[in-house]
């Protein structure tokens, strides 16, 4: 039997199991019958909590998308797995730092929410890349960001009925081919609107990392940005050389899986 407790940031929800002392591994025919909404527990990505492998970081955290397909991280999963570390006692420090297949994250308790510190994401510049791009979305404002995940942000007027599900399959091809997750948004004054399309998931309620990039992209000209989803919302700042997130992490249940 393995314990496992089901978790949200912004209703982006996850499973999360403690595999410090057990090497233990799901397959990915496994990971998708448990992600099932229907027959499984459901959620929208599995999160396992291994021992470190490098020296200056604390735990492992390892990412599995509800198709089975690994991930290379994930903001609001990040910080459910910081609260799953807290909660169950497996470390005394209020500030934690996680390694992740793409970066290293600082994570810290702030009241109700859970603050990451991460590396500033960048502009991708490959101009071969970008010229693919804007030959599938004509005349449209978008960026391509590394966030440790890589995004296709797309500036809209308005996203509230926009198909979302209908443009990931026309840029699908592109999208699959260099692993990009799909974003579209709108500013509003302080504020950003955003909803996101992942590989291997599908729309989420939220997505922390492509919350992130649209906030590189947009705090250029900000000092501090809100960004909202479906879900929730997501405060973004400047600090230092890095990108400041802080947002909600929840427990929603415990279980067992066979």
């Amino acid at each position: 039997m393995i314990k496992f407790k089901k978790m949200h940031g912004n209703g982006n929800d996850f499973i999360v199991i403690n595999a410090l002392t057990e090497n233990i591994k799901f397959t990915k025919n496994k990971i998708a019958k448990l992600a099932c909404r229907r027959k499984g527990i459901g959620f929208d990505q599995l999160i396992l909590v291994y021992p470190p492998t490098k020296i200056d970081t604390d735990f492992l955290i390892k990412f599995y998308n509800s198709d089975g397909s690994s991930a290379k991280m994930c903001l609001n999963g990040i910080r459910c797995a910081a609260l799953f570390i807290w909660q169950e006692e497996l470390s005394p420090h209020k500030t934690i730092n996680l390694q992740t297949a793409s970066r290293n994250i600082e994570c810290t308790k702030k009241n109700s929410n859970v603050e990451a510190l991460i590396e500033k994401p960048f502009e991708i510049s490959e101009k071969a890349l970008i010229m693919e791009f804007s030959k599938k979305l004509s005349d449209q404002k978008f960026s391509l960001v590394d966030c440790g995940n890589k995004h296709l942000c797309i500036k809209q007027s308005s996203i509230k009925s926009f198909d979302l599900e209908a443009l990931y399959e026309r840029l699908q091809p592109a999208i699959s081919k260099h692993n990009f997750n799909l974003s579209i948004y709108k500013k509003i004054k302080g504020q950003v609107h955003i909803r996101t399309f992942e590989n291997g998931a599908g729309e989420t309620l939220s997505c922390g990392s492509a919350s992130a990039s649209v906030a590189s992209i947009t705090l250029k000209k900000d000092k501090k940005i809100k960004i909202s989803s479906k879900g929730g919302n997501l405060q973004f700042a400047s600090f230092e050389d890095k990108l400041k997130m802080t947002g909600p992490a929840a427990n929603v249940f415990s279980g067992t899986i066979d």
